[in-house]
This record gives C-alpha cells, sequence and structure tokens, in this order.
C-alpha cells in the first residue's frame, strides 16, 4: 500500500487558507470576550476566535491543512450553551506564517493550544477533538494532565496502519481510485499554492469525505455548505503525509486523568471497535455510539450530539 494513500486514511481517521468576516484586533480586550483576536504565542501571529456564552470548551484543531471555520461548522450550534474557543495553526487561515516544517505538525498544534490556553489566563481547561483532533488529544491529555478537566474525544482512533488502509482500500475501492487519480493531477499538473488548495478543498467536498457520512445524500447536501467558507492548505496535507503513515498511541491512554467522553459513530470509516479503543483504555471514560452517524455526528445527528456533550459538560441534564 503506497505512502501516499496511507496518508488520505490518516486524515479521515485524523479527519486549510481560511475566510473570515471581522479583521482581527491584536490583544484582546481582557478575559474571553467573543470576537477576532491575535495573540503572540510561541514566537508566532496565532489568530484565534471566541464565540458563544457559558463554560469555556476549547477546540484542539485538525493539523493536516483545515482552518477553523471549518471546525466552527460543526460546533456552531454549540454556542448557545458554551463558550467556544477556535484557533487557526500556524500557516493556516489568518495565523503567522511557518518557519520550517515542523510547523504544519500535530506537537505544533499542541505547543500552540496550551500557550492560547495560558494566555487567556485558563488554569485547566475543557476541551474536543475531532478526527485527527481527537487522536492528537490524546497525546496532549497524555502529555500534560494537569492542564485538562473533561475531554472529548470525537471520531478519533488511538491507532492505525497498513492494515486499516487495506480493509478500508476493500470497502471503497471508488474512494482509493478518486485519491489515486488526484494525487497524479497534483503531481503534474502546474498549479498555484492557492489553486492546490482550492483543489484539496473540492477533493474532500466531492470524493473524500462522503465515504464517512452514514448517508451519501447527507453528506452531498451538507459538505459544500460547510466549507464554502472554510481553508485548505496542501502544504500541511503534503506533511501530514510525512508525519503520520501510521499512528498508534495505544501506551498513552492510560496517562490520561481527565474525566474523559469518548464518542464513535456506528457507520463511520473508522470501525466503532477502534474508536471504543479509546475508552477503553482511558480510566473510568464514557462511550458512546451515534446510531445514525459517520464521522460527522454534530451534523448527521445534532438532536442527539448537542444534549450528549452538554450532559458531560454539566451544561444541561
Amino acid at each position: 500500500m503506497n505512502r501516499e494513500l496511507m496518508f488520505l486514511l490518516s486524515t479521515i481517521m485524523l479527519a486549510a487558507t481560511g475566510c473570515g468576516s471581522e479583521p482581527p484586533a491584536d490583544e484582546p480586550p481582557g478575559g474571553l470576550e467573543n470576537g477576532s483576536f491575535t495573540a503572540s504565542l510561541n514566537g508566532f501571529d496565532i489568530h484565534y476566535e471566541v464565540h458563544g456564552q457559558g463554560p469555556v470548551l476549547m477546540t484542539l484543531p485538525n493539523s493536516w491543512g483545515l482552518s477553523l471555520d471549518g471546525l466552527r461548522t460543526l460546533y456552531r450550534p454549540l454556542e448557545d450553551d458554551l463558550t467556544m474557543v477556535y484557533f487557526d495553526p500556524r500557516g493556516m487561515g489568518r495565523s503567522g506564517a511557518i518557519r520550517e516544517e515542523s510547523d504544519m505538525g500535530t506537537a505544533a498544534v499542541r505547543d500552540d493550544f496550551d500557550a492560547l490556553r495560558r494566555h487567556l489566563g485558563l488554569e485547566k481547561i475543557d476541551v474536543i477533538g475531532w478526527s485527527n483532533g481527537a487522536m492528537n488529544l490524546i497525546l496532549l491529555a497524555s502529555e500534560r494532565p494537569e492542564t485538562i478537566d473533561k475531554a472529548i474525544f470525537l471520531h478519533g482512533t488511538a491507532r492505525f496502519g497498513p492494515e486499516d488502509m487495506a480493509e478500508y482500500s476493500e470497502k471503497y475501492p471508488e474512494w482509493v481510485a478518486a485519491y489515486q487519480a488526484f494525487q497524479e493531477q497534483m503531481a503534474t499538473t502546474e498549479l498555484t499554492v492557492e489553486e492546490q488548495n482550492i483543489a484539496v478543498r473540492e477533493f474532500v467536498v466531492d470524493s473524500a469525505f462522503p465515504p464517512s457520512f452514514a448517508d451519501r445524500q447527507v453528506a452531498a447536501e451538507s459538505l459544500p455548505r460547510m466549507y464554502a467558507n472554510t481553508g485548505f492548505s496542501w502544504p500541511h496535507w503534503q506533511y501530514s503525509n510525512q508525519e503520520f503513515p501510521s499512528f498508534d498511541a495505544t501506551d498513552k491512554l492510560g496517562a490520561i486523568t481527565a474525566s474523559s467522553l469518548v464518542l464513535a459513530g456506528a457507520h463511520d470509516s473508522i470501525p466503532v471497535e477502534r474508536t471504543e479503543e479509546i475508552h477503553l483504555g482511558i480510566p473510568n471514560s464514557m462511550f458512546k455510539v451515534f446510531d445514525r452517524s459517520g464521522h460527522f455526528a454534530p451534523v448527521e445527528e445534532p438532536e442527539a450530539f448537542e444534549p450528549t456533550v452538554l450532559g458531560f459538560l454539566g451544561v444541561k441534564p
């Protein structure tokens, strides 16, 4: 199984330059006021946004090239009851440019997350990670257990390898063919960086993510709307290919002390039992499967997702 094909499974299992409507301020006016801001974190100008009301829930971004606008499409309904904090990884959206390739990696995301937590004056925090973000949350929660109160792992896995790619290829042969054609297009066509990023968005919407929905019609209706104003990054996409040809963080699970909720989709491209391994490895964690969801429960089953999250956080019974 070639390395590039292994990567795109990782983006779906682990699963961009963003557009925003309001200019960022240099620093927040104080506290966790709603708005769009830029802070100097670890020597980088990091763009972050605060939306909503109620207890704070920070989002751990995806490293593979998705701007904060993409995550907000998943979590926006939670803003009625929670103060949601989002940020663009280095080199993404309105954050500053990268200086070296490792700035596009998962460790950089974890470092900037922790720096933003401290910048906002938060001693301990509740955090949610989706897909690649859920996998990175395993590392964050095991490395800095004293900083996280509650952790929500949405559609993640603690491990994947060549056997998972082989199984995925057998289950979704049309997707594999589309991905191989996409890789050839990107390798043989002279495109500007902007055109490359647009090509990634088109591939995600048309080919990469639809198989990860329980209902392809819901995917066709939802994905163009979800990612209409979302930036994607081909350089980040390619770097993730190098960083994660395979992944195994099962030995980190026992070190997680945060109160944890692990969420899976019955029809996800990630087998339910693989997501359940996160639950089984984290002491005293909770586990829930959304019966009518694939990899996008907040969109596919919002009526079940929202009360599950809010109940776990103690916002609503």
